[in-house]
């Protein structure tokens, strides 16, 4: 582990800056801050962060992982969405919506 702590915020927000999201929950091994990027999970309080910046390539494999995540992210979203609206317009618009993002899901390939 290197770095001082205002050194790994930097790193993190590098991550999000580049495509990472935040994760809601705390690393369960130290509970520091965690971020998703390019399919993996890395943690701001015990992991490096400084070398996973200088990988550039980008396979297929990653491309998938981040387009899974997105759609399930924006699922999410549109769900949160659905529960709250009255109207049965917005409601048919968003469940469309919904059937799009799973049938996109359904078609990326499984690991």
């Amino acid at each position: 582990m290197s770095g001082t702590g205002k050194d790994k915020m930097k790193l993190a927000a590098e991550l999000v800056r580049k495509g990472g999201t935040i994760l809601g929950e705390p690393c369960p091994k130290c509970g520091g801050i965690q971020v998703r990027y390019r399919g993996k999970v890395y943690c701001t309080g015990h992991e490096d962060l400084s070398g996973v910046l200088k990988t550039e390539g980008i396979s297929y494999d990653t491309v998938m992982a981040q387009t899974r995540e997105v759609l399930v992210v924006k699922l999410s979203e549109v769900a949160v969405l659905l529960e709250g609206e009255r109207d049965p317009v917005a409601q048919d618009r968003l469940v469309s919506l919904m059937g799009k993002y799973f049938d996109l899901l359904q078609k990326l390939p499984r690991k």
